[in-house]
């Protein structure tokens, strides 16, 4: 045991700049962006224009550009200083110290911001990660620059205030050689992060306190070009509950203070844009839901205080009270998810709601929601595979919904039938024919091998049952004559109404 009498001296130890490494190690690149958007709200943005600007289609610098109040000389090298924790507010969304530098340094090596408050210089500053890693130096850049990237500022956010985050030297972009794949890591990587800044911020989208864009476009010419707008993803979205009396409260108690966590259940067998999110079914979105000051911290996972499983996808929970964090919930840096401490999992063993419901009976009904909304599903039969020409993610619904006789497969193509015949059969091949000539209907944009998923689907839902069986026989024939004439009456019709 250790006594006053043994302190014989007290030393300051400075932190190693070798931590700097470290920095932002779990961040995703989406995680990443939002970092950096709460720092524009911090700084009372209401308009971020995020720019992923390529060369030869692999990306080699981010933007992200926002019209907040800006940054003085001396704010700027706070912004830049490791650990720097400011006066927080009670609605900000910085906690750490961290966020710009651990969100760029997870993806970049060199960060770069221009700021320009008004009634102050505008000022730049740049951090090369291998400088900082060595002794935390930043660099002061020249006000021509500064006030040049003021007006390009407001160019793009319509405002000369607020400030500029640039990433360079990128580490996370496509390397290889081929073409396609960098442009199919682009598009993968745009739709990410405006997945997760939609349902991130959804809240502030939607109340029309926050707009955020995304350009993607070519370094050189990206200036003129015009984002397209991040929509809100609301993950409780749903327009009926999926069981009466629901949504309801159950409240938390320890010691003198209550969490109250809201428990919702999704309606069943819903597969919508909320309960499908980030382009990953619903059933990996199950379980806690939390809020601070509107920015959703965590997505779904129930944190150890119950187990995943398919029966349990329904069900949602929010915890929206801020005093929670901290003392019931500690959150990482990287705002992806939080710790839930033991005596809020204790207080949940005795948690109730008003009516008298339990946390395991909330979880106990969502298991029975599910279960009653499958029911039917066990009568259903498998059908033919759809293979070629069907979009993946109607042949990943078929399956689900249907199930597969896979050893039967049908194709289906466009290809040249007679005028006023708008599909074919051909029996043999196992293949369905759409004509070539209304192709431009139902794919406007041009013609792909999955272009006109809807069209597709629906037309194979009318007739996968005839490839199903041995033969053609006299009702499926009488059934083909009949489409043939309807849908050929209403393709015609569907040319004159366009004026084609």
């Amino acid at each position: 045991m250790v006594v006053e009498s043994d302190v014989v001296e007290t030393i300051k130890l400075k932190p190693d700049a070798g931590l700097v490494k470290s920095l932002g190690t779990h961040h995703t690149f989406e995680s990443a962006m939002a970092d950096l958007v709460d720092n524009c709200l911090d700084a009372e943005a209401t308009r971020i224009s995020i720019r992923l600007l390529t060369q030869d289609d692999r990306l080699v610098q981010v933007e992200v550009v926002d019209n907040g109040k800006g940054m003085d000389a001396e704010a700027a090298d706070k912004a830049m200083t490791l650990g720097h924790q400011r006066a927080y507010g009670d609605n900000d969304l910085g906690h750490f110290g961290m966020g710009l530098k651990a969100a760029s340094f997870s993806h970049s090596d060199v960060l770069t911001v221009w700021s320009s408050k008004n009634g102050a210089i505008s000022v730049g500053r740049r951090i090369r990660r291998t400088d900082f890693s060595r002794d935390f130096s930043c660099e002061r850049l020249s006000r021509e620059a500064a006030a040049a990237a003021q007006i390009k500022r407001a160019m793009q956010v319509n405002l000369q205030w607020g400030t500029t985050i640039v990433w360079s030297a990128l580490r996370s972009t496509y390397r290889g050689a081929n073409v396609d794949e960098a442009r199919t890591w682009m598009t993968q990587t745009e739709l990410k992060v405006r997945s997760h800044l939609g349902v991130t911020f959804h809240r502030l989208i939607t109340r029309k306190l926050l707009e955020i864009d995304i350009v993607v476009d070519e370094l050189g010419y990206a200036d003129d070009a015009i984002g397209t707008p991040v929509k809100a993803i609301d993950p409780f979205c749903y327009a009926n509950s999926g069981r009466p009396g629901y949504p309801k409260t159950i409240v938390a108690t320890a010691g003198r203070q209550e969490v109250a966590l809201q428990c919702h259940i999704w309606p069943g067998k819903t597969d919508i844009p909320g309960f499908r999110i980030k382009g990953k079914s619903g059933d990996k979105f199950q379980g806690f839901y939390i809020y601070r000051n509107d920015r959703l911290l965590q997505v779904g996972g129930w944190s150890e205080v119950a187990n995943e499983s398919v029966q349990r996808q329904l069900g949602r929970v929010v915890i929206d009270d801020a005093l929670a964090i901290g003392t019931f919930l500690t959150m990482n840096p990287e705002k992806a998810g939080l710790r839930f401490e033991p005596r809020f999992r204790d207080a949940l063993g005795s948690a109730k709601a008003a009516d008298g419901t339990t946390f395991d009976q909330f979880l106990a009904d969502v298991e029975d929601t599910y279960k009653t909304a499958n029911k039917r599903v066990m009568r259903r039969h498998p059908v033919i595979a759809p293979t070629r020409g069907f979009a993946p993610a109607v042949r990943k619904q078929i399956e689900a919904e249907l199930g597969l006789n896979k050893s039967e497969a049908l194709d289906i193509r466009w290809t040249r039938l007679a005028e006023g015949q708008f599909f074919d059969i051909d029996f043999g091949n196992r293949t369905l024919l759409l004509n070539q000539r209304y192709r431009y209907l139902f794919a406007p944009s041009g013609g792909s091998l999955n272009d006109a998923p809807v069209t597709k689907a629906l037309m194979f839902l009318l007739t996968h049952h005839i490839f199903e069986g041995t033969n053609l026989g006299p009702k499926d024939k009488d059934n083909i004559a009949l489409w043939r004439a309807i849908l050929g009456a209403a393709v015609e019709a569907e040319e004159e109404m366009r004026g084609e």
